[in-house]
């Protein structure tokens, strides 16, 4: 199982965190699948918050978990990178940007 952090933006702009406990690689499909690109198709913070709510806890950030997704629905954007926790310092770290690894498994489903 792989968790994810992931950081938004609604489209009305309003910024949430929330953390998705299962399959959060994007080779893994799911939340490539099931909730990155619905989100990206909806323009509708309301319709927005309730796909999240479905898919994620809302609120809440884990220190295990191996993803962060920074998702900007104002901009279409997203960003992938790996997330790091540091127990001395009590902070969240983003870590290695590896966007490129969404981005190839947008070209291959898409193919």
């Amino acid at each position: 199982m792989t968790r994810a952090n992931i950081h938004i933006t609604l489209s009305n702009g309003r910024k949430l965190k929330c953390v998705a406990d299962s399959s959060c690689a994007p080779e893994q499909g799911y939340i490539v699948e099931d909730l990155i690109l619905p989100l990206l198709a909806l323009a509708d913070s309301t319709a927005e918050l309730k796909l999240l709510t479905e898919h994620c806890t809302m609120g809440e950030q884990r220190v295990n978990a191996t993803y962060r997704y920074e998702i900007n629905l104002l901009k279409k954007r997203v960003s992938f990178f790996e997330e790091k926790y540091d127990f001395g310092k009590d902070k969240f770290e983003r870590s290695d940007d590896i966007t490129q690894r969404y981005n190839d498994y947008l070209y291959l489903i898409k193919t």
